[in-house]
């Protein structure tokens, strides 16, 4: 499959909601986004995003879970750039990676944790709507409990198979 490179306007647009292009504060209070946020969301349910676990810590070792769309800063992701890393704008330098010391199992938890780059970092988004892992081959981004959407549920990395609860969604 061909990989997908996020559009610069994502970016853009990632640095306007937070303020970052004007020089102005970020706060990051848990409250209401405004209307158009940058919000990672899955195919699967409807109007489930992911957000982190534990009401949004951003603490080293913090699941990815998926949960109704809020648009919290804890549901808030900017994907693609720098090289395939998908950060959480919830909290500074915090990367979506591999629980386990970057284990490619299936059924390995995705996590925050702070950005190193390193390949369990990296991740391609395809014109399949898969988020794939660059650790290992044919491995993507799922839900966890056999797709389940409940709130809660966590993302996990498993052989692509092309079900809904591996399609996913980054945007507005």
């Amino acid at each position: 499959m061909r990989s997908i490179r996020i559009p610069a306007l994502i970016a853009a647009s990632v640095l306007a909601a937070t303020g970052m292009a004007t020089g102005t504060a970020q706060s990051h209070d848990k409250s209401p986004a405004p209307a158009a946020v940058p919000l990672w969301r899955s195919l699967a349910g409807h109007e489930k995003c992911v957000g982190l676990a534990d009401n949004g810590s951003t603490a080293n070792g913090t699941d990815l879970v998926v949960w109704d769309c809020h648009g919290n800063y804890d549901q808030r992701w900017a994907a693609g750039a720098p090289a395939g890393l998908i950060q959480s704008l919830a909290a500074a330098n915090k990367c979506v990676g591999l629980a386990n010391n970057g284990s490619t199992a299936n059924g390995t938890r995705l996590v925050v944790w702070d950005c190193h780059g390193n390949f369990d970092q990296q991740w391609a988004v395809h014109s399949d709507n898969s988020v794939r892992s660059q650790a290992a081959a044919n491995k993507c981004v799922g839900l966890a409990n056999n797709g389940s959407t409940a709130n809660g549920t966590r993302l996990v990395i498993w052989d692509c198979h092309g079900n809904y609860d591996q399609r996913w969604r980054f945007g507005f």
